[in-house]
């Protein structure tokens, strides 16, 4: 996860109160532990439980105070600890309390002295276990705290291109632009794309173009030394010609539905979005595909 989807999810994890954290902390625990794994409670009179991790028999309490207040806290860690003691703690022996706030040493000391082997979940802990989900998992938390989408398909498309540079080799050779050989793009569908398929292949590219995906994935390479994007761009030109063949469209189908396997756990729509935005930035670098007639 990329700093500032991270920076997002933490700055509305912190903003969240009440019910809407425990609600959110459930969203996190169903997605982590699944629906098996973790069991829901009604919200009023849950009797001081929020929710049970079935394997660890643990009951989780949530408090989402909005500002950091050591008496609120002590009271809310008393009233819950005391509820679990009284309904809970014979069937489910562990407990754990979580707040959307940086834990303090004081916070730590209140927890352990109601029970000392009791777990303390605080802001940084969370975010660590929204890191560790699922790409598919993590969206689908980002579009319940209502995340920008730009924040989601950045932290996309540096993964991959982040994967793609771990998996290649020191380029032995600049890939470099030709300015000076330049053609358009729409020439250029039509050189590498059969008649039946050219406008398709210019509707796509001009979606690309709209939804601001071309723009990201150039953006997101400017950060990135020409060394590394000469290592990227080897690694999918290899791919394109080692794990690919037939004609340009089915080659291009063929690569994206290589990495779409790749980098994905199931058939992500917005995946497969991103990495044809990677090859058709570099099919309009004119790094894939031909660039004259002649080439055909």
């Amino acid at each position: 996860m990329n700093n500032p989807l991270r920076n997002r999810f933490e700055l509305q994890i912190k903003a969240l109160k009440g019910f809407d954290f425990q609600d959110f902390i459930i969203e996190l625990f169903l997605l982590k532990y699944g629906e098996k794994g973790f069991t829901v409670l009604r919200k009023q009179k849950d009797k001081g439980c929020d929710g049970i991790i079935n394997d660890e028999k643990r009951v989780i309490a949530c408090y989402g105070p909005g500002t950091n207040n050591q008496n609120k806290f002590n009271k809310k860690a008393d009233d819950d600890f005391k509820d679990f003691q009284e309904n809970w703690h014979i069937t489910y022996p562990n407990w754990m309390f979580v707040v959307n706030q940086e834990i303090s040493p004081a916070y730590e000391s209140k927890i352990k002295s109601l029970k000392s082997d009791a777990l303390l979940l605080g802001l940084k802990q969370i975010l660590f276990i929204v890191e560790g989900l699922k790409n598919y998992q993590r969206r689908k938390l980002a579009e319940y705290l209502k995340i920008e989408t730009e924040f989601i398909s950045s932290d996309y498309l540096a993964e991959i291109l982040e994967d793609l540079l771990k998996g290649s080799e020191t380029a032995l050779d600049n890939i470099k632009y030709d300015t000076k050989g330049r053609i358009n793009t729409e020439e250029k569908i039509a050189i590498n794309y059969d008649k039946s398929d050219i406008e398709e292949a210019i509707s796509e590219y001009g979606l690309l173009m709209e939804s601001g995906s071309l723009k990201v994935v150039n953006d997101l390479l400017f950060g990135y030394e020409d060394e590394e994007i000469d290592r990227m761009k080897h690694r999918i030109l290899y791919d394109y010609v080692n794990l690919t063949s037939g004609n340009f469209k089915t080659r291009l189908k063929q690569l994206t539905e290589h990495y779409l396997v790749k980098y994905s756990s199931e058939k992500d729509d917005d995946y497969l979005h991103y990495i044809r935005a990677i090859l058709i930035h570099l099919f309009e670098q004119c790094l894939l595909g031909n660039k004259t007639r002649q080439e055909k």
